[in-house]
Protein backbone atom coordinates (compact mmCIF):
# COMPACT_ATOMS: atom_id res chain seq x y z
CA UNK A 1 0.00 0.00 0.00
CA UNK A 2 1.38 3.38 -0.69
CA UNK A 3 2.25 5.94 1.99
CA UNK A 4 -0.17 8.35 0.87
CA UNK A 5 -2.90 5.77 1.40
CA UNK A 6 -1.94 4.84 4.83
CA UNK A 7 -1.71 8.50 6.15
CA UNK A 8 -5.54 8.57 5.03
CA UNK A 9 -6.13 6.08 7.02
CA UNK A 10 -4.54 6.70 9.75
CA UNK A 11 -6.23 10.21 9.41
CA UNK A 12 -9.74 8.59 9.15
CA UNK A 13 -8.82 6.23 12.09
CA UNK A 14 -7.83 9.11 14.03
CA UNK A 15 -11.12 11.29 13.24
CA UNK A 16 -12.92 7.98 14.51
CA UNK A 17 -11.07 7.88 17.40
CA UNK A 18 -11.39 11.23 17.98
CA UNK A 19 -15.39 10.64 18.22
CA UNK A 20 -15.51 7.37 20.42
CA UNK A 21 -16.93 6.06 17.09
CA UNK A 22 -14.86 3.13 16.04
CA UNK A 23 -16.53 0.19 16.67
CA UNK A 24 -14.67 -3.54 17.55
CA UNK A 25 -11.65 -4.11 15.56
CA UNK A 26 -13.87 -6.35 13.66
CA UNK A 27 -16.13 -3.66 12.87
CA UNK A 28 -13.77 -1.19 11.82
CA UNK A 29 -11.43 -3.68 9.35
CA UNK A 30 -14.47 -4.17 7.50
CA UNK A 31 -15.24 -0.51 7.44
CA UNK A 32 -11.74 0.28 5.89
CA UNK A 33 -11.92 -2.88 4.06
CA UNK A 34 -9.17 -4.63 5.56
CA UNK A 35 -8.06 -7.13 8.02
CA UNK A 36 -8.21 -7.04 11.71
CA UNK A 37 -3.97 -7.21 11.86
CA UNK A 38 -4.38 -3.99 9.58
CA UNK A 39 -6.45 -2.17 12.20
CA UNK A 40 -3.88 -3.63 14.84
CA UNK A 41 -1.08 -2.24 13.22
CA UNK A 42 -3.17 1.10 12.70
CA UNK A 43 -3.47 1.36 15.96
CA UNK A 44 0.35 0.63 16.57
CA UNK A 45 1.48 3.19 14.15
CA UNK A 46 -0.58 5.77 16.23
CA UNK A 47 0.53 4.65 19.34
CA UNK A 48 4.07 5.09 18.27
CA UNK A 49 3.61 8.51 16.77
CA UNK A 50 2.79 9.41 20.37
CA UNK A 51 -1.03 8.87 20.95
CA UNK A 52 -1.95 6.52 23.94
CA UNK A 53 -4.98 4.90 22.12
CA UNK A 54 -7.36 2.73 24.80
CA UNK A 55 -10.78 0.46 24.15
CA UNK A 56 -13.84 0.84 25.91
CA UNK A 57 -15.67 -2.24 26.26
CA UNK A 58 -19.36 -0.38 27.35
CA UNK A 59 -18.61 2.07 24.26
CA UNK A 60 -17.47 -0.64 22.30
CA UNK A 61 -15.30 1.81 20.90
CA UNK A 62 -11.30 3.09 20.78
CA UNK A 63 -10.13 6.37 22.33
CA UNK A 64 -7.78 8.69 22.95
CA UNK A 65 -6.22 8.76 26.70
CA UNK A 66 -3.70 10.88 25.43
CA UNK A 67 -4.54 12.46 21.89
CA UNK A 68 -2.05 12.57 18.93
CA UNK A 69 0.21 15.27 19.03
CA UNK A 70 0.57 15.51 15.57
CA UNK A 71 -2.44 16.81 13.39
CA UNK A 72 -2.31 13.71 10.51
CA UNK A 73 -5.26 15.59 8.96
CA UNK A 74 -3.84 19.03 8.43
CA UNK A 75 -0.22 17.67 7.54
CA UNK A 76 -2.32 15.68 4.40
CA UNK A 77 -4.64 18.38 3.57
CA UNK A 78 -2.51 21.85 3.94
CA UNK A 79 -4.86 23.54 1.79
CA UNK A 80 -8.03 22.67 3.91
CA UNK A 81 -6.21 24.22 6.90
CA UNK A 82 -5.13 27.56 5.22
CA UNK A 83 -8.87 28.53 4.09
CA UNK A 84 -9.96 28.57 7.61
CA UNK A 85 -7.46 31.17 8.43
Amino acid sequence: MKLIAQLQNLDRLDSLIQRKATGCSDQLAARFGCSRRTIYNYLKTLKELGAKVSYCDKRRSYYYETPLPVDLHRLLYPDEAGSEE
